[in-house]
């Protein structure tokens, strides 16, 4: 439910009236004392479904979109008239229960992005403490960050943006967002080599952190992820419900990475790098996607008719290009996720083909490690591997060897090493 008030310009008040009786919108209308060029003000409540609809007819009936109207949600409306009214439009099969305005889905946009200052700020403290929280692996402190960062603002302000034609809140939506993800890097990598200088052990291994490997292993689910993060965004604007939740997921699927990259490139990892920046790109693309195709789905356009076929193509046209870089990541995530599953069969096979060996020896498999080598698509090119045994086994070497290297068609570095025990 929803109570309006707008004032009425000189001359428009018979107009306005007309059209209110017409739609059986029960009013209240008040002399307006500033001496403007205003005459009445006007109060009406209206079902949350009607809100788009009777702004655009007032606006066409005279009331000035330069002069205020304000929309604001009434927590209960006690009226026969207007129990009636939301019957009405329950009826309607032209209006969409679940959808807010057009006029509230832009001003939940604007209002989900702080000031340029304090989301600037606000970011940076996320980006830090996102980086401290995966230095020291502790997964909390990574949810933790997600909650203060202010990103689904800006991605919504972007979706929003192109549906209803709004350039300068789509261009602030983009430019908050790269600036954004930048700052997060960049602070990332200065705040990395401070701790990795003089707050963390010298030898520290990055890639045995959990919260590391999860951002460098890029699969097809973290696709799945982002554009689901979008979706929900997006449908959260649309339904006027609580955002904060669904922007910690916009979070979840930004800021870590973020924060990753800056390691990487501050511990000169490309590895770390180059992984965490493709799961970044692929995050927010997805997201922009997601977001801006649901609102478009739900039927979301500009008031004016004839800003429709223009925004309909620029819509249309930032789709598609999201689209291509979407569906080009999806392959590239799609050969990714088949060749870690290859890669990981690989691997179970070639550790069982060494425990057999060493079953077959009378010994026992204690400890087994594959060396790889190449970034996204590695090679298998060396095993390790121990067992524990009285006395070094003669021949084990070559026998394990041979297995492993006619399971796989070419030659690999094997290191076989033992543990002594006692005898009984």
């Amino acid at each position: 439910m929803r109570l309006i008030q707008a004032v009425i310009p000189e001359g428009k008040k018979d107009e306005i009236v007309d059209l209110l009786t017409e739609k059986g919108i029960d009013y209240v209308i008040s002399p307006e004392t500033s001496q403007r060029k205003y005459s009445d003000v006007l109060f009406f409540p209206i079902p949350k479904e009607g809100v788009e609809e009777i702004l655009d007819e007032l606006r066409n009936s005279g009331l000035e979109e330069n002069g205020f109207t304000i929309v604001t949600k009434a927590e209960a409306i006690v009226a026969r008239e207007f129990e009636e009214l939301k019957e009405r439009y329950r009826e309607s099969e032209e209006v969409d229960e679940t959808k807010v305005a057009r006029q509230e889905l832009k001003a939940s946009a604007e209002n989900l992005s702080p000031s340029s200052p304090t989301y600037y700020l606000l970011l940076l403290a996320a980006s830090i403490i996102a980086s401290a929280g995966i230095l020291l692996d502790n997964a909390a402190i990574v949810v933790g960050s997600m909650v203060i960062a202010p990103l689904i603002g800006p991605a919504m302000a972007s979706c929003v943006g192109t549906i209803i034609n709004d350039q300068p809140l789509f261009y602030s939506g983009v430019k908050k967002q790269l600036l954004g993800v930048l700052l997060a890097v960049v602070s990332s990598i200065a705040f990395s080599r401070l701790a990795l200088s003089v707050m963390l052990p010298a030898n520290l291994d990055l890639l045995s952190l959990s919260q590391v490997t999860h951002q460098i292993n890029p699969g097809f689910l973290s696709l799945v992820v982002a554009l689901g993060s979008g979706l929900a965004g997006a449908f959260s604007l649309t339904a006027g419900i609580n955002s904060a939740l669904v922007g910690v997921m916009i979070s979840v699927a930004l800021l870590p990475p973020a924060a990753a990259v800056g390691i990487g490139i501050a511990t000169v990892s490309l590895e770390i790098a180059a992984s965490a920046s493709i799961i970044l790109l692929i995050n927010l693309v997805s997201i922009n996607l997601a977001g801006t195709f649901t609102l478009w789905f739900q039927g979301y356009k500009p008031g004016r008719w004839y800003e429709q076929k223009g925004a309909e193509k620029a819509t249309r046209s930032r789709i598609f290009v999201l689209l291509v870089l979407v569906t080009v990541i999806a392959v590239f995530l799609g050969t990714m996720t088949w060749e870690v599953r290859r890669k990981g069969h690989r691997v179970a096979k070639l550790r069982e083909l060494t425990q057999t060996a060493m079953t077959d020896a009378g010994v026992e498999l204690t400890e087994f490690t594959v060396e790889k080598t190449g970034l996204f698509f590695q090679k298998i090119v060396g095993v390790s591997a121990e067992y524990s045994a009285e006395t070094f086994k003669e021949g084990l070497a070559s026998a394990v060897d041979e297995r492993l290297e006619n399971y796989l068609g070419r030659s690999l570095n094997l290191n076989l090493g033992y543990k002594r025990v006692a005898t009984g």
